[in-house]
């Protein structure tokens, strides 16, 4: 299963979000669902540092390093964005988090999203 976790502030701003593991759905190359998680969020990312120019801190691995667990990729946003950055970050990340919500309803038994305030 994927697990998505999504970090907000008090304000209802993602922070952070973190992607993890397999769907599951198809063997690795036919993975509809993965394929649409990673491009989503990938997209994101892409968004963040190369259209808004963003120095964000990112984590990429193929594999986590647990047997079985699957990719890793964890993305964090500087705390000192100026208000005109940060709507124009919560735009792409909510569009991200709408997209995979849509997703989840789809696939729940692939893909679980977990929310958490910081």
């Amino acid at each position: 299963m994927i697990i998505v976790e999504i970090y907000r502030n008090k304000m209802n701003d993602i922070e952070k979000f973190v992607i993890r593991g397999h769907s599951g759905y198809a063997r690795a190359g036919s993975d509809i669902v993965c394929a649409a998680v990673s491009s989503v969020s990938q997209a994101a990312v892409l968004g963040l540092t190369e259209v808004l120019g963003l120095k964000i801190g990112l984590k990429i691995e193929e594999d986590s390093g647990f047997k079985g667990s699957g990719p890793y990729l964890e993305c964090i946003l500087p705390s000192d964005l100026d208000s005109n950055f940060r709507e124009k970050a919560n735009i792409l990340l909510q569009t991200m988090f709408l997209t995979i919500k849509s997703i989840e309803e789809q696939y729940s038994e692939y893909v679980q999203i977990l929310e958490q305030e910081v």
